[in-house]
């Protein structure tokens, strides 16, 4: 009996010793889940911010090679139509030149058809000045075609390139260079009749003209 209570001291302290050192593993054990909680998040945290940086880079970078991609090929098919017009303009400039000039020429043979020439030498010298207003036309219309010039295409970025959803780079035409003034064709006039010239049948005899007039009351 008195060794029964000699020993309940001796549990008793066993007991406090037993749950002080439960309690101790369990708060360290508590800490160690709190900081591994801890330690977990952040690194999502810092792992999500890393690849949220990462797509937004890729996708900047994407978006940019794109934009630059579209551009190219804008400038590419622009051009080509740009070409295909200037020959298509080209093309047109020289069929309505032939046609005028056929005009030209089958109004002068009309004229020579009408006119009363007394000789082959009445017959070349008209010929000649049909010819000269013929080539004189076509001197004109020559020059009106090299005068043009097709417009350039320069890329000029908008003013809204930076702003969200900013505008791409539109082409615009470069302004044409001032080109030299070149004479405007002479537009043809009807052929006036053969004059007589003093070349052809010599010198004439200038008409009797009335200067005054005397009456003499009778």
């Amino acid at each position: 009996m008195k060794s029964r209570q000699k020993n309940s001291p001796f549990t008793k302290k066993r007991k406090i010793a037993a749950g002080i050192v439960s309690l101790t593993a369990i708060l360290t054990a508590s800490a160690g889940i709190s900081y591994a909680d801890l330690d977990i998040a952040g690194s999502m945290a810092s792992w999500f911010s890393k690849k949220s940086e990462q797509a937004m880079q890729s996708l900047d970078q994407s978006m940019k090679s794109e934009t630059e991609a579209q551009k190219e090929a804008l400038k590419k098919e622009l051009q080509l139509r740009l070409e295909a017009a200037s020959h298509s303009l080209d093309a047109y400039t020289e069929e309505q030149k032939r046609a005028q000039l056929d005009i030209l020429d089958q109004y002068a043979q009309r004229l020579l058809d009408k006119m009363d020439l007394r000789t082959a030498q009445d017959r070349e010298q008209i010929l000649n000045k049909l010819q000269a207003i013929v080539a004189s036309a076509e001197a004109g219309m020559n020059a009106l075609a090299d005068s043009y010039t097709p417009p350039a295409l320069v890329y000029v970025p908008s003013p809204g390139a930076g702003a969200p959803g900013g505008g791409q780079p539109q082409p615009q035409p470069q302004p044409a260079q001032p080109q030299p003034a070149q004479p405007q064709p002479a537009e043809p006039q009807p052929a006036q009749p053969p004059t007589v010239t003093t070349d052809v049948y010599g010198p004439q005899e200038t008409p009797a003209t009335v200067v005054t007039a005397t009456y003499n009351e009778s």
